[in-house]
């Protein structure tokens, strides 16, 4: 399974459908204070979205049991259970976690919504969407946690691409606003706080539709492409540049190497230039340090997963193993010291998996997670 593949049925890493997608790096630009109140005149107080300890969220999920939501300190103490849900994508702030609800219990679900927001401390959920018309995923969210970019694939037999497209959710008002229709590859939110968008987006669920960056607010306004080779999808917005990926076809499966482009659209250089076998597709960005010189990726392709660390200013990537297991990259530390992983979980149920931290520059990993996966941080 390529991974258009993987992303159009749903099935990839939360960074790219991610998974996508605001993870760690993202907390250089917490909100400093709580919003201020509204006049005395009966009004209640604006939600505070200031800062927390850093957190983390996570899933655990056996064989036989239904997947759950947890948050816990970003060392993994004190877990404290926040419900069902899959791809669990924690908020830059640490008050929110964004998951999806497919598949959260035993049996065909067609009915209830496909996406929900737990606050970390324990109030109820906020439910968004629906599993009637549409599976969805939490792809990323904006640096101030207002904004949740979500896909949502349709649930048609005929036209999917139509029916398919990229929201995005304001939890301050509630109001979801669809940015467009298409096959949604990855999107990402500007790190400069302006809530610009990045996404990719291609016309067609074919492997070989053309598949271009696009651009707007995260209101919709001002929506334009800014690549037009046809072979770009995955962006990550740093603070300098926006990587992403550019696919070169081959007869068996394209060949995936990060590019780093300006916010203009103008394509700056290639970054990495690996060996990429006929069977894999290659690098995904997933996560920047604050200062943009480190990068988290993913080596992807068939039965292949595999965490890299990639030196944004060089392009040299390292694969990330722990005692010669396959891991996962899931969150990078702002200050670009440490990876958040997975390992033992890869095409497993998420409980056979532990969630560890390791240096970037390789080292002795510590597990911060005994049985559980899809890590979520903002440490």
């Amino acid at each position: 399974m390529t991974v258009k593949q993987r992303v159009g049925c749903g099935a990839m890493l939360k960074a790219i459908t991610p998974r996508w997608a605001a993870l760690a790096v993202t907390a250089l630009f917490l909100l400093s204070t709580a919003l201020a109140a509204t006049d005395s005149a009966g009004s209640e107080l604006a939600p505070d979205l200031s800062p927390q300890p850093p957190k983390l969220a996570y899933l655990t999920e056996t064989a036989s049991g239904s997947p759950k939501v947890w948050i816990a300190a970003a060392t993994g103490s004190d877990p404290k259970l926040l419900g069902p849900g899959q791809q669990p994508l924690l908020s830059p702030n640490g008050q929110s976690v964004a998951v999806a609800l497919f598949g959260t219990v035993n049996g065909p679900q067609e009915h209830g919504p496909s996406i929900g927001i737990y606050p970390t401390s324990g109030a109820a959920i906020a439910n968004y969407l629906s599993l009637e018309t549409a599976t969805a995923t939490p792809l990323a969210w904006s640096p101030d946690s207002r904004y949740l970019a979500v896909s949502f694939q349709s649930n048609a037999l005929k036209n999917i691409a139509a029916g398919s497209g990229l929201d995005v959710i304001d939890t301050q008002t509630g109001t979801v606003t669809t940015i467009t229709h298409g096959a949604i590859y990855g999107a990402s939110f500007a790190r400069d706080g302006s809530d610009k968008l990045v996404f990719a987006m291609a016309h067609s669920l074919s492997e070989t539709a053309p598949t271009n960056l696009y651009m707007s607010e995260a209101d919709g306004a001002g929506l334009h492409r800014i690549t037009s080779d046809g072979r770009s999808l995955l962006p990550v917005w740093g603070p300098k540049y926006i990587a992403y990926d550019r696919e070169r076809m081959r007869a068996l499966s394209p060949e995936y190497q990060i590019w780093l482009a300006m916010p203009a659209g103008v394509r700056v250089r290639k970054l990495t230039h690996i060996a990429v076998g006929s069977l894999v597709q290659g690098l995904v960005p997933l996560a920047f340090s604050a200062d943009g010189s480190r990068l988290l990726a993913e080596f992807e392709g068939e039965d292949t997963s595999e965490a890299y660390a990639v030196n944004a200013v060089s392009g040299r990537a390292r694969e990330v193993a722990v005692h010669n297991q396959m891991a996962q990259g899931a969150g990078i530390s702002s200050d670009g010291s440490t990876l958040l992983i997975d390992v033992g979980s890869f095409e497993q149920p998420p409980s056979s998996g532990r969630i560890e931290a390791i240096p970037f520059a390789g080292g002795r990993a510590k597990v911060l997670v005994a049985h559980g996966a899809q890590g979520s941080w903002n440490g």
